[in-house]
């Protein structure tokens, strides 16, 4: 498959296509439901199982089924945040991971409201078709160039018959990527000399690409590194210095039928592109989620979680990129690989051994949680930045794990019994 990807990072186009083959060369696609969506998951403790209502096709219409054990697939970074202000915007308005494929922005007045990692992808993408283009910035980011640079027939060459050089290369591209979590850990001498490293990396890139001195101090922030997601981008910083783009930093106070208003007066638009994040809690939303005792209802001031997989008062429930499973350094599809390995473990012990019900007992729960957010206070994501790692005050982080890819693989590469409740058929 390597000879199909054209650059070090590939378009959605290619992903896409990469991710059709897989299924079909798998044939996984006839056991895949297409157009569902999941509205209830009841336990049944009596019969030990989950009962679930699905409507597909947006019919009102619900099919039940049962389940003895579910897996949530749903992720994290799915569910668009928007304002409910931005309803009073009688124009043309979309959410970037809704984007409206029918739209065309040739020729028209356009905001972009944020300056996240959706962002500084689609700026550059529509400047050049906009007649103009408004970004509204509450915080900047901190931006390393990315050197997204397509592959030479040499290159794949040597990737297609050369042994073990794409396994070599992918275990190169994952031991820089773990290094880089040195510059997130706080009060060791390695911290500061990467940290002090990758500043000057993304400094430089932003000195060299902003030559407006007014325009770059906007740009540069003014909080820690890596308290927020760091981004790549080569294109974004000349996005900016266009002469149809336009930096507004001041507080949007208000959202009128025709425009945005801030504290500096009102910016009439065609179309508001909403670059606004989403809500990382609703790790299986818009499900309804119904336990033995209670309903999953996440708090962020205290969500909690056993390995980010499993839940109290959720028995036979499993979570991929569950709570505390994010990361801001590395491929989150390792963690996921950790997760499903760990989770087939645990499902081959309760065929095994003739479990009916498997759930993670309270204190460990509470002292994997404990642990965890101990750990990530000496990390550069308790430094209360106001991301979207953590609650609004900053003290419970909930999002990312609190140490390189190795360390959750260690957490997770064996199934234990002894930190879940068990029941077993024969009782």
């Amino acid at each position: 498959m390597f000879l199909d990807w054209t650059h070090k990072y590939s378009s959605q186009g290619e992903i896409l296509d990469y991710l059709r083959s897989v299924a079909k060369k798998y044939d996984v696609l006839k056991s895949i439901r297409f157009n569902s969506e999941v509205r209830t998951m009841t336990w049944n403790d009596k019969e030990s199982h989950w009962e679930v209502e699905v409507s597909y096709n947006n019919s009102p219409e619900l099919q039940r089924f049962t389940a003895d054990i579910l897996i949530s697939g749903a992720g994290a970074l799915r569910i668009p945040n928007v304002p409910s202000q931005f309803d009073r915007f009688k124009g043309e308005k979309f959410h970037t991971a809704r984007w409206n494929y029918d739209s065309s922005l040739k020729g028209k007045r356009v905001a972009v409201v944020g300056s996240g990692a959706s962002a500084i992808q689609v700026i550059p993408a529509i400047a050049p078709e906009v007649s103009e283009l408004l970004v509204y910035q509450r915080t900047p980011s901190w931006i390393v160039p990315r050197d997204n640079h397509p592959y030479s027939s040499l290159f794949k060459a040597v990737m297609a018959y050369v042994p073990f050089s794409q396994k070599i290369y992918r275990a190169a591209i994952f031991v820089v990527k773990e290094l880089t979590f040195l510059t997130f850990q706080r009060n060791t001498w390695l911290y500061d000399k990467a940290g002090q490293l990758s500043k000057w990396v993304a400094d430089n890139h932003r000195n060299k690409s902003v030559t407006d001195p007014v325009l770059r101090e906007r740009l540069t922030p003014k909080y820690q590194m890596g308290c927020k997601r760091i981004l790549t981008s080569d294109d974004f910083y000349p996005a900016m210095m266009r002469d149809n783009v336009t930096l507004i930093t001041d507080k949007i106070v208000d959202v009128e039928s025709d425009g945005i208003v801030t504290q500096n007066g009102k910016e009439k638009v065609d179309v508001v592109v909403m670059a606004t994040g989403f809500d990382v809690t609703a790790f299986m939303a818009p499900a309804q989620i119904h336990g033995p005792v209670k309903q999953f209802k996440p708090d962020p001031s205290n969500l909690k979680s056993y390995l980010g997989i499993t839940m109290n008062g959720f028995p036979n429930l499993f979570m991929l990129l569950g709570p505390n499973t994010g990361l801001g350094h590395n491929s989150v599809i390792f963690m996921i690989e950790c997760q499903m390995d760990y989770i087939i473990q645990a499902i081959r012990t309760m065929m095994d051994k003739d479990i009916s019900k498997l759930e993670v007992k309270p204190e460990s729960e509470e002292s994997f949680s404990k642990t965890l957010q101990a750990t990530l206070k000496n990390t550069v994501f308790s430094t209360q930045c106001g991301s979207w790692y953590a609650d609004a005050k900053g003290d419970n982080i909930y999002a990312l794990w609190g140490g390189n890819c190795v360390s959750y693989w260690n957490a997770t590469r064996k199934f234990e019994l002894e930190p879940f409740n068990v029941t077993y058929h024969n009782k």
